[in-house]
């Protein structure tokens, strides 16, 4: 977490996913952490948008991995096929 020294980190995505419950289950806590969040000029539409951007560098990621182990499987197939060319023409 941005911000957070290393041995809270755990701590603070404790205390964050237990805040994220309460604003989604407790109507009460919810409009006390708008509040919080108003007070600091941010709302949903500007958290769902750090979140976006967060998923996106992830998924960003996760697709070059697979698109390397894409490319190294069609490596591997048209290595595959070139020696079976290979074999069958030195069979004849």
């Amino acid at each position: 977490m941005i911000g957070i020294a290393p041995e809270f980190e755990g701590l603070a995505e404790q205390y964050t996913a237990q805040n994220a419950l309460s604003w989604r289950l407790d109507p009460i806590a919810a409009t006390e952490i708008e509040m919080r969040l108003a007070s600091y000029g941010l709302d949903q539409h500007s958290i769902n948008a750090e979140a976006y951007v967060q998923a996106s560098e992830a998924l960003t990621l996760f697709e070059d991995l697979l698109r390397a182990a894409q490319l190294r499987r069609i490596a591997l197939l048209k290595e595959i096929a070139n020696r079976r060319l290979t074999g069958a023409s030195r069979i004849r």
